[in-house]
C-alpha cells in the first residue's frame, strides 16, 4: 500500500502489520524498562534492609573492641549499602509486582544481601589483622552460610574473633532465619496487598497468623524477639556470659548454628546449657502460627498439629537408633543426652554440636544425613524438606498400597490429619521432593569425585542445603574453590525452597520460553 505525502509529494510504502510490530516492540520495550524499574525499586528498599544492622557491629567495634578501625569496616559498607539503596528507590518508581518478579526479587535478594555483607570481612583482614578476615570467596562463603541460617563457617579460629565479627556473624543468622523479606514487610510495607503477598510468598511462605500479611510478619518478629530474650536470660540465670548467651540464643533461635566457641556447645560442657538450647532449637523448629496458638493457650491444638506428632517422634526414634548404633558398635557412645541434642540439633537445621561427628560410624552419619533432609516445620526457621513434606510421603505410600488393594471405581481420598489433599498438592509435594533430592545427589558426586566417601558427601551436601551447619571435616578454608562454590548454591537453594533460584537462572531466556 503507498501513501503520498500532502506537503512533499513523497510517496510512502507501508508494509502490512508493521505498525503493529512497531508497537509491540514498544510495549515489549515498556514492560522490560517497568520490570527493571520494579525489581531495582525493591532492591533499593532492601540494601537499606541490609544496611541499617551493619551499625550495630560497627558500634560494638567502637566501644566494646576499642578498635577505630575495625568499626570503619562496618561503618563504610553500612553507609554506600544506604546511599545506594536510597538512590534506588529515588531512581526507580513502585510499580505492581507480579508473581514471577516477586520470585525473580526474592532470588535476587537472597544472593546479592550476603555478598553486601561479606564486605566486613575482607576489610577487616585487609585493614586490621589477617586473622580476623577472610578472602572474597571465603567472605561470601561465611556471609551466605549466616544469611541462610546455616552455620558452616570458614573461620577455623573463632574464638580469636573480636566481639564485632562474632557479633555480625549471629546477627545475620538471626535476621536470616526468620527471613529477609519477612523483615522487609515489617518495616517497609505499611498495608497488605498484593505485593505483601507475592513477596511473601516467594520466600517459600504461605502460611498466616492472622489474615494480615504484614500482620503476620510482625506477630512473627515479635514472637521471635520474645523466644530469643527468653533465651538469653535463661543461659545467663545458668551462669553462661551474657555476650555467649545473646549470641547462642540468637542462632539457636534461627536454627542457624554459628556459635563463638570453636567446638560449639560441647566448650561448655554444661549439661543445663544444653537443655536450655535444645528447648530454643525445637522452638526455631516450629511453626510461628503453631507458636501463637501454644501462646494463646491453645495447648491442645498445637500438640495435636501433625507436624508436632511427626517431630518428635523422628527425634525419640533416631535418637535411640543412634545411641544404640554407637553403643553396640563400641564406637566412644555418645551420652543419651548427647544422641538427642545432635538429633534436634540436625532436625531443626541449627547444627550446634556436643560431639565429634567425624567419629561417628557410617550408620550414625546416615542416619543425621536423613535428619538433615527432613527438616523442620513449615513456616518456621528451619530449611530443608519440612517435616509436614516428609509426613505427606510416608503417608502416601500407606495410601497408594490402600487404593491399589481396592475396586477401581473406589473412591479414596488422600486425607491425613483432617485435611484432604489434592492431586495437585500430591504432585506439588513429590515433584519438590525429587528436585531436592537431585540436586542434593548432584553437589554430593562433587565432593566424592575429590575422594571423599559417599557418606561423607552426602552427609556435608545435605548439611549445606539443608542450612544446618553440621560438618564432618570437610567444610574449611583450605577446601577448593569449586566445592565451596557447590556449597554457596546449596545453601542459596536450599533457603529459597530451590525454584526461585531455577526461576532466576531462567528469567533472561524468558521469552524463548514457549
Amino acid at each position: 500500500m503507498a501513501s503520498k505525502s500532502p506537503r512533499t509529494g513523497q510517496i510512502f510504502y507501508f508494509v502490512k502489520g508493521s505498525n503493529e510490530d512497531r508497537m509491540e516492540n514498544l510495549r515489549q520495550k515498556l514492560r522490560h524498562y517497568s520490570a527493571v524499574s520494579i525489581l531495582f525499586h525493591y532492591f533499593g528498599l532492601i540494601l537499606i534492609v541490609g544496611g541499617v544492622p551493619m551499625f550495630i557491629p560497627a558500634a560494638i567495634a567502637q566501644f566494646m573492641d576499642h578498635n577505630a578501625m575495625l568499626a570503619y569496616c562496618f561503618y563504610m559498607p553500612a553507609i554506600a549499602s544506604l546511599i545506594f539503596g536510597i538512590g534506588f528507590t529515588k531512581t526507580f518508581h513502585k510499580r505492581e509486582l507480579d508473581l514471577g518478579s516477586a520470585t525473580v526479587l526474592s532470588a535476587f535478594i537472597w544472593l546479592v544481601l550476603p555478598f553486601v555483607s561479606a564486605i566486613p570481612y575482607v576489610l577487616a583482614g585487609e585493614l586490621v589483622s589477617p586473622v580476623y578476615g577472610l578472602s572474597p570467596v571465603d567472605a561470601f562463603f561465611e556471609s551466605m552460610s549466616g544469611y541462610t541460617a546455616t552455620g558452616l563457617t570458614m573461620y577455623t579460629n573463632v574464638e580469636i574473633l573480636p566481639k564485632s565479627i562474632l557479633f555480625w556473624r549471629s546477627l545475620t543468622e538471626w535476621i536470616g532465619g526468620v527471613g529477609v523479606i519477612v523483615l522487609f514487610l515489617t518495616v517497609f510495607i505499611r498495608r497488605s496487598g498484593t505485593v505483601a503477598h507475592k513477596l511473601y510468598s516467594a520466600e517459600g511462605r504461605s502460611d498466616r497468623i492472622v489474615p494480615s500479611v504484614i500482620s503476620t510478619a510482625r506477630q512473627i518478629w515479635l514472637i521471635y524477639l520474645g523466644y530469643t530474650l527468653a533465651g538469653t536470660l535463661a543461659l545467663m540465670a545458668l551462669g553462661m556470659p551474657g555476650f555467649d548467651a545473646l549470641n547462642q540464643s540468637m542462632t539457636a533461635m534461627a536454627t542457624g548454628g554459628f556459635s563463638v566457641k570453636n567446638a560449639s556447645i560441647g566448650a561448655y560442657g554444661n549439661p543445663l546449657y544444653e537443655d536450655v538450647i535444645m528447648v530454643l532449637m525445637l522452638l526455631g523448629g516450629i511453626s510461628f502460627v503453631l507458636h501463637s496458638k501454644l501462646l494463646s493457650g491453645k495447648i491442645k491444638v498445637f500438640l495435636s498439629n501433625v507436624e508436632i506428632s511427626t517431630m518428635f517422634f523422628i527425634i525419640f526414634f533416631f535418637s535411640i537408633s543412634i545411641y544404640l548404633s554407637m553403643y553396640w558398635g563400641k564406637i566412644s557412645a555418645p551420652g543419651m543426652q548427647a544422641a538427642f541434642f545432635q538429633t534436634i540439633s540436625a532436625l531443626t537445621g541449627t547444627g550446634f554440636a556436643t560431639v565429634d561427628l567425624s567419629k561417628w560410624n557410617e550408620f550414625s552419619k546416615f542416619m543425621m544425613t536423613l535428619l538433615m533432609i527432613f527438616g523442620g516445620g513449615y513456616g518456621s526457621t528451619a530449611s530443608a524438606l519440612k517435616l509436614i513434606r516428609v509426613a505427606v510421603l510416608i503417608y502416601a505410600v500407606w495410601w497408594t498400597a490402600k487404593r491399589a488393594l481396592l475396586p477401581e471405581h473406589a473412591i479414596v481420598r488422600f486425607k491425613m490429619a483432617g485435611k484432604v489433599y489434592s492431586d495437585k498438592e500430591l504432585q506439588s509435594v513429590a515433584l519438590y521432593a525429587w528436585v531436592y533430592l537431585t540436586i542434593l545427589v548432584v553437589g554430593a558426586l562433587f565432593f566424592m569425585f575429590s575422594g571423599h566417601s559417599a557418606v561423607d558427601s552426602l552427609f556435608e551436601v545435605a548439611s549445606a542445603e539443608g542450612n544446618v551447619g553440621l560438618s564432618v571435616g570437610i567444610t574449611s578454608p583450605f577446601m577448593p574453590v569449586y566445592q565451596k562454590i557447590v556449597l554457596i548454591i546449596e545453601m542459596w537453594a536450599g533457603r529459597l525452597e530451590i525454584f526461585p533460584v531455577l526461576i532466576l537462572f531462567l528469567a533472561p531466556f524468558r521469552k524463548y520460553i514457549k
